[in-house]
């Protein structure tokens, strides 16, 4: 009977403390951080908020200095090809010209291309395609953030690119 009603204790204790636990760890949230949260635009980066809010997380400092939420919205070409580093939105482009700057095989025979914007991409597939100076050239979204290279005009002669971080 002694032991019964001291593993009952036991169980009354750690339930106890379980159950506190939880209150001890939370935060007030205030009116402002909630403004904060209702003031992104972005749905996504919205809900995000609202999560890390009820979790008891810090808030980026993005969304507790500004209540903006669209800071972001620079130049899209710039960030061309970075999309699956950020958070999506829905105002990517599917396809961008582009100028080759210079562009050279390296040591398994791929391409590495400088575009004039400053961006650096690389072949990842292994198609042999001839990429002359004088053409105008695009770059295409694929599908699972996927991009091909390819010339203005010749659609069926592509290859397969990623953008390389500097």
């Amino acid at each position: 009977m002694i032991k019964l009603f001291g593993l009952g204790s036991v169980v009354g204790c750690i339930t106890l403390a379980a159950l506190w636990a939880p209150n001890a760890n939370a935060q007030e949230i205030s009116q402002q951080q909630l403004r904060n949260c209702a003031a992104i635009e972005n749905p996504l980066q919205r809900l995000v908020c609202y999560d890390k809010l009820a979790a008891g997380e810090a808030l980026p400092a993005a969304t507790q200095g500004s209540a903006s939420g669209s800071q972001n919205a620079g130049n899209v070409e710039a960030e061309f090809g970075r999309e699956h580093l950020d958070d999506p939105t829905s105002d990517r482009p599917d396809k961008i010209l582009v100028k080759i700057a210079d562009a050279q095989r390296n040591f398994f025979g791929k391409w590495e291309i400088l575009l004039t914007n400053g961006q650096r991409w690389e072949q990842t597939d292994s198609r042999t395609v001839p990429l002359p100076d004088d053409a105008d050239y695009y770059i295409e979204r694929g599908v699972l953030n996927s991009f091909f290279l390819g010339r203005v005009g010749d659609e069926a002669r592509r290859i397969r690119v990623r953008r390389v971080e500097e």
